[in-house]
């Protein structure tokens, strides 16, 4: 894939594909205009070479909550520079690790999407997530309908239940032919039945039920009467108990203890022989006097108790009430019933009113059928079943887990080879994949972050020992891990040559020269020489690292080192100028102009 972009074409982009790349064929005319596309679609189509994967939301609520109903961001090539990039101000920074991490959205999409790096998940898990989430929501939903519909059934039944005694005491009945249970669950079939059983020769005129639920109901008024009393006296002594928890408080605000006890011996008039019993009794009086003083101040409040326990009282005295109103609207009823009997109006008259009653009470009925949602509440348990064991094959949470313990075990390898302070050997850095935190752990598990842990050879050491670790972890996953097998360290050597970012010298042995010189001038005591060595180790380790990978992977890592350092020896025998390959661009730059 050969990509570019034109400043004369801002809003495009080239790409284009061939089968083998030659650097001698790039010239102006290679970028023709029919491979450039718009920038929006070029980023698109490059990266679903990368990443198949169009929707990231678990959430079609969040999704909802945000403006115009937007997908949340998907992982694209750009998010790959946070663990391929370690440009000159980060490589060996102590506050920060990764890339555009500065940006707490981008870090936060950056660690989202590392389960799709890794391999972890695919598109299927998000749509899945999304599935669970809306089915999860229609069974809370049909769950509160039927709690809805279970407390619409207690009221109604305080509705229809009296009613309809009321018509079986008229009727006669002992026994009820109809519940009200079954009533309630289905009205309209109800209403047909008691039309069967509502009849003028199903009434029992000897039947004693009209009285014994009027006797019933006396019996309940008089219960609840008492009940009500108990409370009201209840609440009574609560208020009581207020007050004079408000009057106490008033006394002790206003009670103060003698500061000052004169106290006097008692002198006998006759033989003038002095008395200490009143000056004991004085000091046992003022110890007393200061303890209650004392216990008094710290007398421990009670009023809001009471007051809790007042309004509690007081929601019951509510609760008796409006039950007492409705028991004596039932007795008056059946009083008013008889009254009318006694007025030579028929038994069967009183039914019928009754009856009207209840007909016109379970007209206004609307009760769902509890069978049929508990129905719809299975087959949406059962599809939630099945979505979660789809979902629980992914294991994302112990995938994360098992590839920051590959990580980490990696790390210990790397780091050993890198000259850490002596307080921190053995090396022992620990990485999250969870939160991106890396912290040195300690034998006494004492963690040290980053920002701690001292120079900054230290912090450069952390960060190449981590991301060599990374991607010696992402090479091991292959074709699973998105990330590409790059890295790109800008000036590691700045942590030993500080001053490099005045060099202008035609090469890296004047430059070097240059530098031994200035520390002997700022009486600078660490020697040169020890530097390059821990540079020259630094690279060594690099090209190691590169053959390892490439021996156990069949493919090497690509890590690409800008820098000053120059004609190093490296440990491992591999000669640095095959991998320089005579790219040095001191004196020209970085892109070696050609004519056209």
């Amino acid at each position: 894939m050969v990509i570019a972009r034109d400043p004369d074409i801002a809003s495009k982009a080239f790409f284009r594909r061939v089968e083998s790349f030659n650097s001698d064929d790039i010239d102006r005319d290679y970028f023709n205009r029919s491979y450039f596309r718009p920038l929006d679609k070029f980023k698109k189509h490059l990266r679903d070479f990368f990443l198949d994967i169009d929707d990231v939301d678990e959430s079609l609520a969040a999704r909802a909550n945000r403006r115009f109903n937007a997908k949340a961001a998907t992982p694209s090539i750009r998010s790959f520079s946070s663990f391929i990039l370690q440009h000159q101000n980060l490589v060996a920074n102590k506050h920060a690790l990764f890339y555009r991490f500065d940006e707490k959205e981008k870090r936060d999409q950056a660690i989202d999407h590392t389960k799709i790096f890794l391999g972890l998940v695919d598109q299927k898990y998000f749509h899945l997530s999304q599935e669970k989430e809306r089915l999860s929501s229609e069974v809370r939903g049909l769950e509160r309908k039927k709690e809805t519909n279970k407390r619409a059934s207690e009221s109604y039944k305080q509705n229809v239940g009296p009613v309809l005694s009321q018509l079986y005491a008229l009727m006669g009945f002992k026994e009820e032919p109809l519940s009200l249970e079954k009533v309630l669950c289905h009205p309209q079939d109800a209403k047909d039945q008691l039309d069967s059983i509502i009849l003028p020769e199903k009434i029992n005129h000897n039947s004693d039920a009209a009285t014994q639920r009027y006797n019933q109901l006396k019996l309940q008024r008089s219960q609840k009467t008492a009940e009500l009393r108990k409370l009201q006296r209840q609440a009574a002594s609560i208020n009581k108990h207020i007050q004079e928890e408000e009057r106490f408080v008033d006394n002790v605000k206003q009670f103060s203890s003698p500061k000052h006890v004169h106290i006097s011996a008692s002198v006998c008039p006759f033989c003038h022989t002095e008395k200490d019993n009143l000056r004991e009794s004085a000091e046992k009086l003022q110890q007393a006097i200061t303890k209650v003083s004392s216990n008094l101040a710290q007398a421990r409040p009670m009023k809001a108790k009471f007051e809790s326990s007042l309004v509690e009282v007081q929601r019951n005295i509510e609760v008796f009430d409006k039950e007492l109103t409705e028991l004596n609207q039932q007795i008056t009823e059946i009083e008013k019933t008889e009254k009318q009997l006694s007025e030579q109006k028929s038994l069967y008259e009183s039914v019928l009113i009754q009856k009207a009653k209840l007909l016109v009470l379970l007209d206004t009925l609307n009760m769902a059928d509890d069978a049929e949602l508990e129905k719809q509440i299975k087959v949406l348990n059962k599809q939630l079943k099945d979505i979660n064991k789809d979902l629980k094959q992914y294991e994302v949470q112990k995938g994360l887990e098992n590839a920051s313990a590959k990580v980490n075990e990696y790390m210990a390898k790397i780091g050993n080879h890198f000259e850490f302070e002596a307080s921190y050997k053995p090396i022992n850095l620990h990485f999250s994949f969870e939160t991106f935190d890396l912290y040195h752990l300690t034998p006494n598990n004492e963690k040290f972050y980053l920002r701690s842990m001292g120079s900054g050879a230290n912090w450069l050491y952390c960060h190449v020992t981590l991301f060599l670790a990374l991607h010696k972890y992402f090479a091991e996953l292959s074709d699973k891990c998105a990330i590409p097998s790059i890295l790109f360290f800008d000036q590691p050597t700045q942590v030993y040559f500080p001053n490099f970012n005045r060099d202008n010298s035609e090469t890296f042995e004047e430059q070097k020269s240059q530098e031994a010189e200035q520390r002997k001038t700022l009486n600078v005591d660490q020697n040169i020489d020890e530097d390059i060595q821990a540079v020259e180790n630094l690279f060594s380790q690099l090209s190691v690292y590169c053959n390892e990978l490439e021996q156990e992977n069949g493919f090497s890592p690509q890590i690409i080192v800008t820098d000053h350092a120059d004609n190093l020896t490296l440990s491992n025998g591999v000669s640095f100028e095959s991998l320089v390959n005579d790219n040095r661009w001191r004196m020209r730059g970085l892109i070696n102009p050609t004519e056209e």
